[in-house]
């Protein structure tokens, strides 16, 4: 009987590690929604609802560009550990909360640690992972984080249906506590990029910047629409451009800006902040387009959503397995055309009855999981691995913000012209990811890394 060595079983641990972490962070992302129509009458503070999510998203926003470059310098397995920890211990606090204001403190808490969660993950898997084999690891990881995202609710229901909403939150503790022993019993520390002093500026910039259009997206996929939102957009672009001249600049930035004279990174970062703008975009609208048409039918809501979700999860596991042997373009770009072969199939869908809607749901599904394992092995291939928590970090940062702005702008087009509108929308930004992604080298192993620090 065959046995792994050493090195495979490490492996193994820390991506078993990493799922663990992955399905906390999909849970939390959508079980709280569920959750907090329960809690609303026990904490009171009815006008400070938005901030149980603004708290959240902001400071996961903010500390996501120093838990990934601090990685580098500070240890991958200890900042992801004390992220985990940060995580765990806002959860618990949201568990005993006893007025809105505890609640959101301690969501805040829990979002610095999310910063960590949704991104050192991705970071840990690059540095165990020798190249030829990351994408496996990362296809397994993009179908966790799918299946994830679609269990939350479902959980979140049965949880406010049989015990206290409270457990939303404490079911966290034990996940997190076999994740991080998953993780310390199968990492050695590792150590990248440590020169000089950490680019503190350069990640509050980036964290600020992004936090303000983030905000501004939500706003305006709730229809609001004024001077505030218009000034934290304004706000957000300035940021972040101060944030790409401080970078040009600083002796150790957190992102160099080397990395973008690498064709594979710059086409990957690009598509990937495209590509999550349509499909999530997508599939935030997609129950309330359902629900609509299948007269508040939830049984049709959860299959359809279940569709694209199985469609994501179970072509980003194919696609990460044969990545390094067929290359990232060919699935790339055969993947966002299936992505926009079914925004089409969705233009009638609902006129034909369920099955052509779950039949669109899945093959726009499929097309995210063939497109992105790959553009996460590309940025990862294209950098030094010591400077892994860096680049990884910058795409999982454009990526959510990528989300945000396209499901508000998906929200914002069907509240003015109806689902046809958003899904137009969504084709005109999915023909501009296949444009990045004709840009991808063809197989990133066989492309020399250029790239310094």
């Amino acid at each position: 009987m065959r046995t792994l060595d050493s090195s495979a079983q490490s492996g193994l641990l820390v991506l078993l590690g990493v799922l663990f972490t992955i399905i906390l962070a999909g849970l939390d992302n959508t079980i709280v929604s569920t959750v907090m129509p329960v809690a609303l009458p026990e904490l009171g503070g009815a006008h400070l609802y938005a901030w149980t999510f603004a708290a959240y998203m902001l400071a996961a926003a903010v500390s996501m560009p120093i838990w990934g470059p601090g990685s580098d310098r500070w240890g991958r397995r200890r900042t992801y550990l004390v992220g985990i920890v940060a995580f765990t211990v806002g959860s618990g606090l949201c568990a005993v909360a006893r007025t809105m204001m505890e609640f959101i403190g301690a969501r805040a808490i829990q979002g610095i640690g999310a910063g960590a969660v949704a991104t050192l993950p991705f970071v840990l898997l690059g540095v165990v992972y020798p190249p030829n084999k990351r994408g496996r690891a990362l296809g397994a990881a993009s179908s966790a984080w799918a299946v994830a995202s679609v269990a939350g609710p479902l959980l979140g229901t049965l949880i406010v249906t049989h015990v206290s909403w409270r457990w939303a939150f404490l079911i966290n503790v034990p996940i997190a506590i076999v994740a991080g022993f998953l993780v310390i019993a199968g990492m050695h520390e590792s150590i990248g990029n440590s020169i000089g002093r950490f680019d503190f500026a350069g990640a509050l910039l980036a964290g600020a910047g992004g936090s303000c259009l983030m905000w501004a997206f939500v706003d305006l996929g709730e229809g609001h629409i004024g001077v505030m939102q218009a000034a934290l957009v304004c706000a957000g672009i300035i940021l972040l451009a101060t944030f790409v001249w401080h970078e040009g600049r600083t002796p150790h930035p957190i992102l160099p800006l080397s990395f973008f004279h690498h064709a594979g990174y710059a086409s990957s970062i690009s598509s990937s902040f495209l590509a999550f703008f349509s499909g999530f975009g997508l599939s935030a609208y997609l129950p309330l387009a359902t629900n609509a048409a299948f007269h508040d039918n939830r049984a049709f809501v959860g299959l359809v959503v279940g569709a694209f979700t199985i469609g994501w999860s179970t072509f980003a596991f194919g696609t990460g397995r044969l990545v390094h042997r067929i290359g990232e373009r060919l699935p790339s770009v055969i993947g966002i055309i299936v992505h926009i072969l079914g925004l089409l199939f969705f233009m009638v869908a609902f006129e034909h009855g369920l099955g052509w809607v779950i039949a669109a749901a899945l093959m726009a599904g499929a097309g995210m999981g063939l497109l992105s394992p790959a553009l996460t092995v590309v940025v990862q291939n294209s950098v030094p691995v010591a400077r892994m928590g860096s680049a990884t970090t910058s795409q999982q940062f454009i990526r959510q913000i990528g989300a945000a702005l396209g499901v508000s702008a998906f929200v914002l087009a069907a509240t003015v012209g109806g689902f046809r509108l958003g899904l137009l929308l969504m084709i005109a930004v999915s023909a501009g990811t296949f444009a990045c992604v004709l840009a991808l080298p063809a197989h990133s192993l066989q492309e020399h890394v250029t790239t310094q620090d």
